[in-house]
């Protein structure tokens, strides 16, 4: 099988039984890590290439899979705004100010709905199909050899984020105009970038991946009687544009979902990439059997700090456990950073292959 039809393979009742392997994915490799280790990484490799490291790099160490974005159908103008403490900052639709010369990002700032109006005002709805097209058609390229993933923003993260969670605490517990409404102005940026894609493309994208941070390492953030009230509504109606395109509908958190995994599935998500600190799989396959698990891979301690035998015992221990029911893809539950050694990324993928082969 080539990594786009074992990936699309483990949500298909008939692919399953024909599966090689456990397909292996990853969020992506940061750009220091890349620095870091390309010459090694490249030194020895003469198989197929596609000239971009973002998907070489992670082509060359065995990964079937890795999130890519795709070109978004809402254009947002910054507008300026009083930060309140007497200074002008620009903010866009994410409610947040770039930091001057860093990458990093200033406390959310929509506060009021004049805010929020004023963002929505500065929106436009922009036919890209012409380079959304292209896109996709360079993906499917790639996608034998190492199987794009495309993502788009979700709802809840985006919500908290763009008013900080003080601010957000409150308009949550007090249920405000402000807090629905934002809700609102996500949901229809998400729906929107979707139905760009899918206009563009058909289901040719196969796969999304709904990029919504709702957990902590030990805990969700949210309760699923709150998420199931306040944000499973639209999350229907976005999953079900996307499986009406015969595509496939997955989300990403951060941390621990457990909790929400039940309220996941009701509102149409196929599967779970994260699992992250804290995460039982023997839990996750007793009680959510047809559920899509992607990532387990411990990124804490084991790969960034773990022995050769610690990382091989690791993914030998989730395979035992998530490998029979073909439902499991493999990876990290975040993204390969610069503190983890090529080696261990290495016997990570090198364990995957050999003990996740199907007779």
């Amino acid at each position: 099988m080539n990594s786009c039809e074992r990936y699309l393979a483990v949500f298909d009742e008939s692919g399953r039984k024909k599966l090689d392997r456990v397909p292996t994915h990853v969020q992506y490799i940061t750009d220091k890590f890349i620095a870091k280790n390309k010459e090694k990484i490249l030194r020895h490799y003469t198989g197929k290439l596609f000239n971009d490291l973002y998907f070489d790099i992670p082509l060359i160490l065995g990964f079937d899979s890795i999130f890519a974005p795709f070109p978004q159908s809402l254009t947002f103008k910054s507008i300026k705004i009083d930060n309140g403490e007497g200074k002008n900052v620009r903010i866009r639709e994410n409610g947040q100010a770039i930091k001057c010369k860093t990458t990093y990002y200033e406390r959310g700032y929509v506060k009021n709905l004049d805010i929020l109006n004023e963002l929505i005002a500065n929106s436009k709805i922009v036919e890209n199909y012409e380079i959304i097209n292209k896109i996709i058609i360079r993906y499917e390229k790639f996608s034998p050899y190492i199987f794009p993933i495309l993502t788009v923003n979700g709802i809840f993260d985006r919500v908290w984020r763009s008013m900080g969670m003080i601010d957000f605490s409150y308009h949550f517990n007090k249920n405000t105009t402000l807090y629905r409404e934002l809700i609102k102005f996500y949901a229809h940026i998400t729906q929107t970038n979707l139905e760009g894609l899918i206009n563009a493309t058909g289901n040719r994208g196969k796969v999304i991946t709904l990029l919504d941070d709702v957990a902590y390492k030990g805990n969700i953030m949210i309760s699923p009687k709150r998420w199931e009230q306040d944000f499973m509504p639209y999350y229907k109606k976005i999953n079900s544009i996307i499986s009406d395109a015969n595509m496939i509908s997955q989300i990403h958190t951060d941390g621990d979902a457990t909790a929400l995994i039940s309220s996941l599935e009701k509102a149409g998500f196929r599967g779970l990439q994260g699992f992250e600190g804290g995460c039982d799989p023997t839990y996750i396959n007793e009680h959510h059997p047809d559920f899509v698990v992607i990532g387990f891979g411990d990124v804490s301690y084991t790969l960034p700090y773990g022995t050769s035998y610690q990382i091989e015992l690791h993914v030998k221990q989730l395979l035992d456990v998530l490998k029979e029911n073909r439902h499991f893809i493999l990876g990290p539950s975040t993204v390969i950073f610069k503190e983890i050694p090529l080696k261990n990324v290495k016997k990570f993928i090198d364990t995957a292959k050999d003990y996740g082969k199907y007779n």
